[in-house]
């Protein structure tokens, strides 16, 4: 009854469904000109204890997928940790074989320049590849050298103040 055409007629109609309780309540009202005018407020109102328990389970639900999400995104940084930490490890490694490789070629190269630089050796690769030999007596050139053995003094400053000043103008040339 709605739709009704009877002036002043009010009407609480109930329907239940669902476990849901639905409350209507409509006035209808004549006015000067012949209108009805449909007053009043239809009213839904549902039952507290259905709507609190799936309230209660989608709250749970969602607190539970968010603790879900932030356990998982944890769980990703720790492993993602771990794995750079091996990873990091793995890099120090290949450093180490690389360096301890180099150290023993270097060593080897250091071995062959000290066999080179031996004085027999040198001999040896001076007669055979080159073909050299020792010097001769005709060979020999000898130079003298006319040398007095003189000592000159040399006019010095008798002041310390001077020896001082002297040295630092010493450094300042050195630095400039």
């Amino acid at each position: 009854m709605p739709n009704s055409n009877l002036a002043y007629k009010s009407g609480y109609s109930y329907r239940e469904s669902d476990n849901e309780r639905k409350v209507q309540n409509i006035t209808n009202k004549r006015t000067a000109g012949g209108l009805m005018i449909k007053t009043g407020r239809s009213k839904n109102k549902k039952v507290n204890t259905v709507n609190s328990a799936t309230r209660k389970k989608s709250r749970v639900a969602r607190s539970t997928v968010v603790m879900g999400a932030i356990l998982c995104g944890m769980a990703f940084l720790v492993l993602f940790r771990g794995l750079m930490i091996t990873s990091g490890y793995q890099k120090l490694e290949e450093k180490n074989t690389l360096l301890s490789e180099t150290i023993a070629e270097n060593q080897k190269i250091q071995f062959k320049i000290d066999q080179t630089l031996d004085l027999k050796n040198i001999e040896n690769i001076a007669k055979n590849t080159f073909g050299m030999g020792a010097p001769t007596k005709s060979q020999t050139i000898y130079i003298t050298l006319d040398q007095t053995d003189e000592v000159k003094k040399v006019k010095g400053s008798g002041s310390v103040f001077e020896a001082v000043k002297n040295f630092f103008g010493s450094i300042v040339e050195y630095f400039a």
